[in-house]
């Protein structure tokens, strides 16, 4: 548990601007210790598309600053949820978007 409470205080930290929906998706789990798989793809994951979407230069630069921080810490479990909750996640994204042009 403790590392999903710090991956979860760290998305918060890092993006102050998700705490009301981080606190709406988990209010009925477990909180701060709501699996990291579920926040990241449910809450992190729609800002993600959003700042895509948008073109937001500074957003984005910010998000994959967030990323690379993520993968500097060089454990398993943080690994997974990257590749998962963040990469599958924009991988989908990007074959929904093809698909609709």
């Amino acid at each position: 548990m403790k590392k999903i409470e710090e991956l979860n205080k760290k998305l918060l930290s890092a993006f102050p601007e998700l705490k009301d929906d981080f606190e709406k998706e988990t209010s009925w789990q477990e909180g701060i210790n709501t699996g990291c798989t579920v926040v990241y793809e449910d809450v992190f994951m729609p800002f993600v598309i959003e700042a895509i979407e948008a073109h937001d230069g500074a957003k984005i630069k910010r998000i994959f600053g967030f990323v690379e921080d993520l993968a500097s810490m060089r454990d398993h479990y943080t690994d997974q949820l990257i590749m998962i909750s963040i990469f599958d996640e924009l991988v989908f994204y990007n074959l929904e978007y093809s698909q609709s042009l």
